[in-house]
């Protein structure tokens, strides 16, 4: 999984590169909360929210296929920005819980103010 968390994580900066021009991405995880959603992350800099709102579908594609690769079936796609900022500091892409499922398919709302959600799974 190593080799994949590091190429996914070149494969995003490059992309992102290729999209809006000086893009860093300093850090990849895998991670599991608590609550048992699972996910992958990323930390980025230079990205900024008029970027993600303009490539929406092309970030969560690149973030889907990601994800993919290192065992996290995405169902809720997001980017997080720097509270009281336009810049972007993380995007996630996560498997959720149950509990969550219910939560999220039940609001319309993003969860937090600071996310911007670029893909939600639509649930019975």
């Amino acid at each position: 999984m190593k080799k994949e968390i590091s190429e996914g994580r070149r494969k995003l900066e490059e992309e992102l590169r290729n999209l809006v021009g000086n893009i860093f991405v300093p850090e990849a995880k895998v991670f599991g909360m608590v609550c048992g959603c699972v996910g992958f992350a990323v930390d980025l800099r230079g990205l900024q929210y008029d970027d993600v709102d303009v490539f929406r579908e092309k970030i969560s594609a690149i973030m889907e296929e990601i994800s993919k690769s290192v065992g996290v079936e995405p169902e809720f796609v997001y980017a997080r920005n720097l509270p009281g900022s336009e810049e972007v500091v993380t995007l996630t892409a996560r498997e959720l819980c149950e509990r969550c499922k219910r939560e999220f398919a039940e609001s319309k709302a993003p969860p937090r103010p600071d996310i911007v959600v670029l893909k939600k799974k639509r649930w019975k």
